[in-house]
Parts: structure tokens; sequence; C-alpha cells
């Protein structure tokens, strides 16, 4: 039985990746601006929101409780991805099965550009983990036609819109997929400039000048290559950290059009790390008893610069059906969804992770 009294992950403290707390001052020199330009009403949702989502994880997973984990009725019938962006299977997926692969750091940034394209982890373990220089076009194009043709399973995601690839020339997904990757491993000195590039915006603007990727896959490529891992002795990829620097995607600029009711000599930047730096301070204020994950040596791991970029982009969705102006587009199935045993074990072998109790 799992220990209720605390919370199941425990995040490992390294040099870089999640536990670095290294926010820049920019929005703290606007702070007065900032929260006067926030909307009241709406400010208090967002973290009402993402706490009883964090809720619904925590009794799901660490307390092992029959469904509904919430009397939320939104949370109840559609789906919204984790308030930690780690604690997604997907995610997970790229830390276990991409990041400590015995690879070069070259082959992990093609692999995880390649899995976040595509969108599905079952995709991506049916053709294994990918060499840059051994890429062949053509038979990525062969096994992606298979498994979508002759084994009658879906190829991409249906998480979210990729539409970079509609420009290669064919009315065939699967084709215009396997042109651009060509187009991209054609030239592979980008990805030692990724690898030599000096701060997290500079190998972000590297990876959004690739064909097919847009602000939002971009950035989630990059914040995949912070995760720390074994096999980096809890180093990462890429040497930043996600509190350094983030690019809202489209649904999070509107979570912040939610929020902001004047960007009045601030960025939608300097509001997001405004919400990082004072998440704790806001949870006091509304009385919220908000389910951290905690550090190795049991501190609060706070949410990330990039977890809270995701978070905006959920509350989009959450704003939009709670005022009648739209409908998610995925609902939650909990006959669909994993299994709590499943992700109880799926924490467990996760590199730097582990649950109390459960040794």
């Amino acid at each position: 039985m799992f220990d209720e009294s605390r919370c199941v992950v425990t995040f490992n403290e390294s040099t870089t990746g999640i536990q670095s707390i290294r926010i820049m001052s920019e929005s703290s020199t606007k702070t007065d601006e900032i929260r006067n330009g926030l909307d009241e009403e709406s400010l208090d949702l967002f973290w009402q929101f993402i706490g009883e989502r964090q809720k619904v994880w925590y009794r799901r997973v660490v307390e092992g409780r029959p469904a509904p984990w919430t009397g939320d009725e939104i949370l109840q019938e559609y789906r919204f991805t984790n308030v930690y962006r780690e604690l997604d299977p997907g995610t997970q997926y790229v830390i276990q099965d991409i990041l400590e692969e015995d690879a070069s750091r070259r082959d992990k940034i093609f692999n995880v550009m390649i899995y976040r394209l595509i969108g599905r982890l079952e995709t991506h373990e049916y053709l294994g983990f990918q060499s840059l220089d051994s890429f062949d076009a053509a038979e990525f194009e062969e096994q992606l036609k298979h498994r979508r043709d002759e084994l009658g399973e879906t190829v991409f995601t249906g998480a979210y819109m990729v539409s970079g690839y509609n420009q290669m020339g064919s009315s065939d997904k699967v084709e215009n997929v396997a042109a651009l990757f060509e187009e991209i491993t054609d030239e592979t000195t980008s990805f030692d400039n990724i690898l030599s590039t000096r701060s997290m915006k500079g190998a972000y603007d590297l990876i959004r000048s690739q064909p097919g990727f847009g602000n939002f896959l971009s950035y989630q490529v990059i914040v995949d290559l912070l995760y720390p891992v074994d096999y980096y002795d809890g180093g990462s990829v890429l040497p930043f950290s996600p509190d350094d620097w983030s690019s809202p995607g489209p649904g999070a600029q509107k979570g912040l059009n939610q929020l902001v009711t004047e960007f009045n000599g601030f960025t939608r930047l300097d509001v997001m790390r405004w919400l990082r730096q004072n998440q704790q301070k806001e949870f006091d204020r509304l009385d919220l008893e908000f389910p951290y994950l905690e550090t190795e040596d049991g501190g609060r791991l706070e949410l990330s610069l990039a977890n809270i970029q995701n978070c905006l982009c959920e509350f989009y969705k959450y704003h939009k059906i709670l005022h009648s102006n739209g409908r998610a587009r995925r609902c939650f199935r909990n006959d669909e969804a994993r299994s709590c045993d499943e992700l109880r074990d799926m924490y467990e072998t996760a590199p730097l992770i582990r649950l109390p109790n459960s040794f």
C-alpha cells in the first residue's frame, strides 16, 4: 500500500534538468504590473483547475481509489494531460526508451523529433530506435505503410494538430513524413549545432528551422531533451533547465489570453515566469492543497516553467468547455486508460524516479 501522506514520485536532484530553479529575473521587476494585468476570476480558476487535475492523479495513482477521482464534471468527462508533463506515459516513453538508449546525443535528438511528430509511442516502438547516419527514408516509409495498411494500426496521434508535412508534395501522410525526415537527414550538421548552442532558445530555434517543426513541436522536443537520465548520471542531453525559457504554443497563448486583461509593458513569457515564481503563494492565497511531487531529499518539486506552459494549454481547453465556447477533442474513457497498476509500474521503472514504500 502506498504511503498516502506523501506524494508518490520522487525525483533525483542533479546539476541539470527538472530540479534547476534558475528563473530569469525579467518578470520579477514587473511583478506589480503583471499581477494588476491579470483577471482575478480567471487566475483563481487556473490554479483551481491545475490543483484539482493533480489531485485526480494523486487519488488515482497514490491512493488507488476507484473512479471517479473528482466531483468536477469536466475533468470526469474530458481528457487532460497531467499537470507534471513528466508523469504522462508518452513522456516516460521518451525518457525510458529514447533518452536512456545507448546511443549518441545526435541520435537521441533525432528520435525525439520522430516520436514527437508521429506522436504515438506504439509507432516508434514498431519502427525501433533510428540512427541518424544510416536512416533510410524508403524503409521508414515502408514500415509505416505496413503498420497502417497491413496491420490496420493507427500510425499518427490525434492528440494535437501537425501539418508541417503537408507541403511535402503527396496526398499520403506517410509519404510526406518520410520525405520530411529524408530532407532533415540530408544535412545533419544542424544536430551538431544544436549540441553546441549556448542557450535553450538557441537550440529551440535550430529545431524550429527544420522542415515540419513549428513552435509547438519544437518546444516539446526541447523540453524532452532536458530530462535527467541515468545514462548521463543525472544529466540531460542538453545542458539547460526547463526554467530557462519557454515558447508558448497556440493553446498556451489562448490560455494566457484568458488570464491577461491587457499586456501593458510585459510579455507572455513574463506572465509565465510570474506564474512559475508565485505558484505556492497563489495556492496559499486560495487555501488550496496541492500534492507536489518530491525531490529525492523530500523537498517540494514546484511546477517548472515548461509545466506552466503545458498547464496553460490545458487550462484553455477547460475554460472553453466551462463557458460553453467549445468542446475538447478527446473524452476520457476509463476502460481505455492505463490501469493504476500499469501507471505505478511505469513510475517504478522510471530513471531517477522512485515510489515510496515500493522497494
